[in-house]
């Protein structure tokens, strides 16, 4: 077995180490996604014990058979990235692996039957590995009382952002993707969304404005991800609306700043969102329902033996890729 511990300093070193399963169930790893938090880990950034196995989400393969837990050899699974997945803890502090314990950047893993969640066969394994993207999608328009026709503004160019709109659309809702950056708008518009807001070309408040015939929105997701502008809040949301801030965990955020005087003023409220948790199962059943549209969504894969040079590149610019996957 190869574990990948970062070191806290820019560095991996690996770790072969035999497998001592034992009621725990062993899986071949086979597609990791790193994210923002995973980098801010190789970095040293999180104040958490070092080393650390960064990433946490993953999918994998059953290494073996497992007939009183209804586990076959060869099935392909989903490995579930919150460490107590049965718990009733959903709020911010849920732990997740690759932070709170050590996650999925590996050649093979032994978790708990629990941690393991088998996935439909209509869905493909480039789908299944953003769940709990969905899952955090499903949580932030769970906090609103979405109703059919209402605007939704969607800040910040991200895949979480994608998967926002697309689900708002979903529920006839009307989103409204506001971005810096290309590459999202183009895959919100493939996913059948059809207003975007292009930050740096556009006037994004009039914009809205004349998109919403005056009203603004009556809802906004403000995916905290670097170099976003928080006074989008609001900016583009209507008096008395609602919002959020959202984040794929709340492990690493970047740090916001915004005129509370002028959210207070137009008697916004304001949630933050920063884990899937209770969504995580539906998100999988809505997986199976090819409701959504992933495609355009990986644009870089790299073998496990290639980590190291990867994470450098993510250190250097995080937002080079879309979706960078790790092939095990």
């Amino acid at each position: 077995m190869k574990s990948y511990y970062a070191t806290g300093d820019r560095m991996f070193k690996i770790v072969e180490s035999e497998s001592t399963a034992g009621e725990l169930v062993r899986l071949k790893l086979s597609l990791v996604y790193p994210t923002l938090a995973d980098v801010a880990v190789f970095e040293g950034k999180l104040g958490i014990d070092y080393p650390r196995i960064p990433c946490r989400l993953a999918t994998a393969v059953l290494s073996e058979d497992r007939e009183e837990l209804g586990l076959k050899l060869g099935s392909r699974v989903l490995l579930n990235p919150y460490v107590d997945p049965s718990s009733q803890d959903v709020d911010s502090e849920s732990r997740i692996y690759g932070v709170d314990e050590d996650g999925f950047l590996r050649d093979f893993i032994s978790v708990p039957a629990d941690s393991i969640v088998p996935f439909p066969e209509n869905v493909k394994e480039e789908e299944a590995l953003f769940a709990d993207v969905v899952a955090v999608a499903l949580r932030i328009l769970g906090t609103f009382k979405l109703q059919k026709g209402e605007y939704i503004a969607i800040v910040g160019g991200s895949l979480l952002s994608v998967v926002v709109a697309e689900l708002a659309l979903y529920y006839q809702a009307i989103p409204v993707l506001v971005a810096s950056d290309e590459r999202y708008i183009k895959l919100a518009e493939e996913c059948g969304v059809y207003y975007t807001i292009d930050e740096l070309r556009d006037n994004v408040a009039a914009k809205m404005m004349s998109v919403t015939g005056g009203r603004m929105a009556d809802h906004t997701v403000l995916h905290a991800i670097p170099n976003i502008t928080p006074n989008f809040i609001h900016m583009l949301t209507a008096s008395g609306g609602d919002c959020v801030i959202a984040g794929l965990n709340g492990a690493y955020l970047p740090k916001l700043d915004a005129d509370l005087s002028a959210v207070a003023a137009k008697n916004l409220t304001v949630r933050g969102v920063t884990n899937g948790k209770s969504e995580f199962n539906a998100a999988i059943n809505l997986l199976a329902q090819k409701i959504l549209k992933f495609d355009g969504f990986v644009d870089k894969t790299v073998p496990l033996a290639e980590v190291q040079s990867l994470f450098e590149e993510l250190s250097s610019d995080p937002q080079r890729y879309i979706a960078p996957v790790i092939k095990v």
